[in-house]
């Protein structure tokens, strides 16, 4: 329930609405189901990157990677961020790279090192890069 008010909140008002109840590092990703091939809306917190923008598949900390990541399973995915619609290819952070990317996530939400400690396994960093 909170993520569709979340993405009805970004998607009609990303910088008002949305700043105002969810924070300011939120983008929308929008991405097709593997199964279902619908359209699926993804709020998600990012960080800003030399390239564009990185988030995790944190999933809350849970053992189990978010839907949205099986759904990457091409680069014909769009993200919404500061109102700004943009298809985006993605690239997953490799397991050496992650310590810098992640610290910068948790500059923007320290909540981020909790996840990492409430899971086993390890959560992959996704970069979204304007094409």
């Amino acid at each position: 329930m909170i993520t569709f008010l979340h993405v009805k909140s970004i998607k009609f008002n990303h910088s008002k609405i949305g700043n105002f109840l969810i924070g300011s590092h939120i983008l929308l990703l929008e991405t097709r189901g593997v199964v279902t091939n619908k359209i699926r809306k993804t709020p998600l917190t990012y960080a800003k990157t030399e390239k564009g923008y990185v988030v995790a598949a944190s999933y809350g900390g849970r053992d189990e990677t978010p839907q949205w990541f099986s759904n990457l399973q091409d680069n014909l995915n769009y993200i919404t961020v500061e109102n700004i619609r943009m298809r985006v290819k993605h690239e997953i952070i490799p397991l050496e790279d992650r310590k810098t990317y992640w610290d910068e996530l948790v500059k923007v939400y320290k909540t981020f090192d909790q996840y990492k400690e409430r899971t086993e396994r390890d959560i992959p960093l996704v970069e979204f890069i304007k094409v």
